[in-house]
């Protein structure tokens, strides 16, 4: 596309000068013009990316936070399942942000597979940054799964008391309602344990999947430099995260961590209202810094059109105009 662009300018050049008397006054003027239009512009890009860096750091931080207390808390008799209720839609928000990472990184793939003009640095710089809170995500899944608590030995029944009858003592019991929530820990336990290891075993497959498809396309030969730059620096990312993944299946696999501190019934609630307010706001955030995020990425592409259109106008000046050979 911005090959396209640039072959235009070059093309209204020509076809002015094969036609109309050429204005070189004006010709060095554009130059001045644009290169001030491109420092705005740079600076407008400057001012956004600095923005975007603000709103991710707040974010990243805030989910940070949550995750942390979350991992330290566990249901007690009173709360009954809300706390695991509050860190299975935790674990669900994190899976849509690492969606849209994933989104957003596939897009950057194609981009520099299909568009050899990219501006190739700053795409895969992004695609870094991605790379790393998709891992930061999933770390902070697999660290609320862990904090679930697994089924322990309890005794199911409880004394009541007892009576006499015709001289024998006749004890009554009841299930204990410890043994009611262990048996609410092991069973939201074992389903958010059994739901991470089911996303990594087919991320894992998945990933597989692209090595293997990877690896065929760069041995067939019939790429571009581009796409095969852009496919080895796929296949090293892929093939480093088959054997994170990994590792992570066997840490959610492994014995849940000791069981953090009870919460309440009251301070479940509270846990709630709170988790709700700050699911709200990041959700805000996450959004607001989407939006800036492609409003960075159209600039920085225009940015690279203008700056491929100056050096254009700077080329035919040096080639055309005599007060620029003379100052040769």
């Amino acid at each position: 596309m911005m090959k396209t662009f640039y072959g235009i300018c070059c093309a209204t050049v020509l076809c002015a000068s094969a036609q109309d008397p050429v204005d070189l006054e004006a010709r060095r003027q554009s130059v001045v013009t644009l290169q001030q239009h491109l420092e705005m512009r740079q600076k407008r890009f400057d001012e956004v990316a600095a923005e975007i860096r603000t709103r991710s750091e707040a974010t990243d931080k805030k989910v940070g936070e949550l995750v942390g207390m979350l991992a330290g808390l566990k249901d007690s008799e009173s709360s009954k399942r809300r706390i695991s209720e509050i860190k299975g839609e935790a674990i669900a928000g994190l899976k849509r942000m690492i969606e849209v990472y994933q989104r957003e990184r596939r897009v950057l793939v194609e981009t520099l597979r299909s568009e050899g003009d990219a501006p190739a640095e700053a795409l895969k710089k992004n695609m870094a940054a991605l790379d790393a809170l998709t891992e930061k995500r999933v770390a902070q899944i697999v660290e609320l799964v862990k904090s679930m608590p697994g089924g322990e030995d309890i005794q199911k029944y409880e004394s009541t008391g007892g009576t006499y009858y015709n001289g024998f003592y006749e004890e009554e019991t009841r299930i204990s309602d410890a043994w009611r929530q262990n048996r609410r820990d092991r069973v939201e336990s074992e389903k958010q344990r059994r739901e991470a290891q089911q996303a990594l075993e087919g991320s894992i497959a998945d990933l597989e999947r692209r090595q293997a498809t990877l690896k065929a396309q760069l041995a067939g030969g019939k790429l571009t430099a581009p796409e095969k730059e852009i496919f080895e620096h796929e296949l090293g990312y892929v093939t480093n995260l088959v054997g994170q993944r990994k590792a992570q299946l066997a840490e959610v696999s492994a014995p849940a961590l000791p069981p953090g501190e009870d919460a309440s019934k009251g301070e479940a609630d509270d846990l709630k209202r709170l988790f709700g307010d700050a699911r709200r706001d990041i959700a805000g955030d996450f959004t607001k810094t989407l939006k800036l995020y492609h409003a960075a990425a159209a600039e920085r592409e225009k940015i690279h059109a203008a700056k491929e259109n100056l050096e254009a106008r700077k080329q035919w000046l040096a080639e055309n105009d005599p007060a620029a050979k003379k100052g040769e």
